[in-house]
């Protein structure tokens, strides 16, 4: 298993792998999923690899795409975006992987804080969170999608 950032070579199977994690996640409405999987499409994809201010990254298996995270980078923070893993690769470590290779990328370069979101009812998300030492800044009630939100941080 590898982690890199994304390359135009794998931007086709990337929105492959990225538009099933979202389409098939159970805490997103209909909306959201639909939202979210249009801004993952080609040419999008394109346009922020040529954008210095976003990030992706891509954990691989034997070639295949198993993972991914994004994010983008803003006055010293980096928002993460999204991370996804395989369904047949979870409770392997490998987002915890995939975070931990972000999160030192991110020193390198100076960043101060990683930041997120995940929903309130995302049991898995927040576990994973709390594991990797992020703390809960606050829960935004009817936010993005008229959804609930959790917002957290972790200085680094």
């Amino acid at each position: 298993m590898g982690i890199s950032e994304l390359t135009q070579e794998d931007i086709k199977k990337a929105y492959d792998f990225i538009k099933g994690i979202i389409f098939n996640t159970k805490y997103y409405s209909v909306k959201a999923r639909k939202a979210e999987i249009e801004r993952f499409k080609r040419h999008n994809l394109l346009k922020e690899l040529k954008d210095k201010s976003n990030l992706y990254l891509i954990a691989k298996d034997k070639g295949k795409i198993i993972g991914f995270c994004n994010g983008y980078y803003e006055a010293g923070t980096f928002w993460i975006d999204w991370a996804g893993i395989d369904k047949n690769y979870r409770r392997n470590g490998i987002a915890v992987k995939l975070l931990n290779f972000l999160e030192n990328k991110l020193k390198k370069q100076g960043v101060h804080k990683i930041w997120c979101d995940c929903r309130t009812s995302n049991k898995e998300s927040k576990a994973l969170l709390k594991k990797l030492n992020l703390k809960k800044i606050t829960t935004i009630k009817n936010h993005w999608y008229n959804q609930d939100f959790i917002l957290w941080q972790k200085f680094i």
